[in-house]
């Protein structure tokens, strides 16, 4: 019985040597859906930051602001002042930063 528990356990532990890399791999791959909600310019942090969605500034956009983390060519990314929203490329805050 001793030598089926250890084959039983040899057999898991090659299973979890698989999975855990196999599950790093496919965790740190972009999501197709991005179902990130917009920033709503009329929350606290928006409205302290003076957040608007439509930059009236000229060149200064989200998109190029170094805390901006949209691709180049996106319409909408991820900015860190607003966690768990994505901002408008053409929007603009008081925070702004131009890129280097």
């Amino acid at each position: 019985m001793t030598d089926l528990k250890r084959r039983q356990l040899m057999g898991l532990m090659g299973a979890t040597a698989v999975a855990i890399p196999v599950s790093a791999v496919i965790g740190t791959l972009p999501s197709h859906a991005d179902d990130t909600p917009m920033v709503d310019p009329s929350t606290p942090q928006a409205t302290a930051l003076q957040y608007i969605e439509m930059s009236d500034k000229g060149e200064q956009k989200c998109s190029s602001c170094t805390l901006y983390q949209g691709a180049a060519d996106s319409e909408a990314g991820p900015c860190p002042l607003f966690p768990g929203n994505n901002v408008t490329a053409a929007g603009w805050c008081s925070a702004y930063v131009p890129r280097a």
